[in-house]
């Protein structure tokens, strides 16, 4: 796994993918609609995206070098004779996006530490170092 990204294993290819910025304008460009469009329907209800589409998120989000369309053509269609399905296929988009931060991130947790447990924690630093 990349930081904020993911590592997909499609038939015999290894793709290192992340969305970044310029990964999502040139995946909408080539799609001439929103990535969310991908998942959600006219009404708003979740969909599958046809694979063409979920490729073309692939190789956008794609950072190895040298991996051509045709490429990942060939390693789907190898992913589906080995038994891959489409579903796993749209569950990795999926993660890929929820990884690279697509959906927001998570928010951390907001406990606020006092100044007496902050004082105490100084001090347990400090006597941890002495024994050292």
């Amino acid at each position: 796994m990349t930081k904020q990204g993911k590592t997909i294993q499609l038939g015999k290819l290894t793709l290192d993918c992340k969305l970044d910025g310029k990964a999502i304008l040139t995946i909408e460009k080539r799609l001439k609609k929103s990535i969310l469009s991908l998942f959600m329907d006219a009404n708003g209800n979740a969909q599958l995206p046809p694979v063409n589409e979920l490729l073309i998120v692939l190789q956008g989000a794609n950072k190895t070098h040298g991996v051509s369309d045709q490429d990942i053509i060939d390693a789907f269609e190898s992913y589906i004779e080995n038994g891959g399905t489409t579903v796993d296929l749209f569950s990795n988009v999926s993660d890929l996006l929820q990884e690279s931060g697509f959906f927001g991130k998570a928010k951390a947790d907001t406990k606020t530490t006092s100044k007496s447990e902050t004082a105490e924690m100084s001090l347990l630093d400090t006597a941890d170092q002495s024994n050292l």
